[in-house]
């Protein structure tokens, strides 16, 4: 679970998308709806609405709070974390597990929110921070799966490479018929093409980001000789400084392919780095949090 220090921080931010903003009607992302259904409170903030303050609340407590309302359209948002085997290298998975709870905290105020992992594991529908306990407990017990095996850690089995997980994913769902987003989680590395997960998403009329988590170690390995293990694939390979230059000009290439390939779709794609340090939990939360709002993911609301 993130700390209350960031639930706070978090309280200022919405997610930025294109079908947030659709599901609102002429409004943009960063308003609330204003439909009679009343849904929680947050401490007040400059630029809300003075109409919105709960002056009974301010009475009793001497603080400042705002009523929040449900819009009166929900879009659906699905966030999918790869748990592939590729994930649990240099940090990678618990620096996109941070992610996903942090964007998932967010989302839940504004939408319909479920959290997949990519091996086949699914939270109940939530809205609301009540109802929302489940998707976060899924997420503190997801673990990386090896590439065969039994699951374990709240995973419904052996994960697949992100390109499968992503068409399995949007094809397990129905035709979306209102707004709906989908935010995947991953460092993205597979050799299969990405054309066949593209179009299971346009498919099932969803809207989606990629969260492409990478390490300085997919970057930029170390030029020594290395002998290589493919921890997916399990083959190994002998390697020297020669390969490992072509190594670092290949996964710069795999990235822009991959860049290209989702905007060619109508996605978005956005590049995080996990801190090359191993900061603690907060830390950690801290570093994401401004990543996501570099990256626009997050805007102010």
């Amino acid at each position: 679970m993130i700390s209350a220090a960031s639930r706070r921080a978090l309280e200022r931010y919405a997610l930025a998308a294109r079908e947030m903003s659709r599901a609102s009607g002429d409004r943009s992302a960063r308003e609330t709806g204003s439909s009679v259904e009343f849904h929680y409170f947050r401490s007040y903030q400059p630029g809300d609405d003075l109409r919105a303050v709960d002056w009974r609340a301010y009475a009793r407590s001497r603080r400042l709070v705002t009523r929040l309302y449900r819009a009166e359209r929900t879009i659906d948002l699905h966030v999918l974390l790869d748990v592939s085997a590729s994930m649990g290298m240099a940090g990678k998975f618990d620096y996109a597990r941070t992610v996903a709870q942090l964007l998932s905290y967010v989302a839940q105020r504004d939408a319909l929110t479920r959290v997949h992992t990519s091996a086949g594991a699914v939270s109940p529908a939530a809205q609301g921070l009540a109802g929302f306990g489940r998707a976060w407990a899924m997420l503190e017990a997801a673990e990386v799966q090896p590439a065969s095996g039994s699951a374990s850690g709240g995973s419904a089995g052996p994960a697949r490479g992100p390109v499968a997980a992503v068409r399995d994913f949007a094809l397990r769902l129905p035709r979306v018929r209102g707004a709906a987003l989908a935010v995947v989680v991953s460092d993205l590395f597979d050799p299969q093409p990405w054309r066949p997960a593209l179009i299971a998403l346009r498919a099932r009329g969803l809207d989606a980001a990629f969260v492409q988590v990478v390490a300085a170690e997919d970057l930029d390995p170390a030029s020594d000789t290395l002998e290589v293990f493919d921890v997916e694939g399990e083959g190994r390979l002998q390697v020297g400084a020669e390969e490992v230059r072509a190594y670092r000009a290949a996964v710069q290439r795999f990235i822009r392919r991959t860049r290209a390939g989702l905007a060619q779709a109508g996605f978005r794609h956005l590049l995080l780095r996990v801190p090359s340090a191993s900061p603690s939990s907060g830390a950690l939360e801290r570093e994401a949090l401004a990543a996501l709002r570099r990256a626009q993911l997050l805007i102010p609301r």
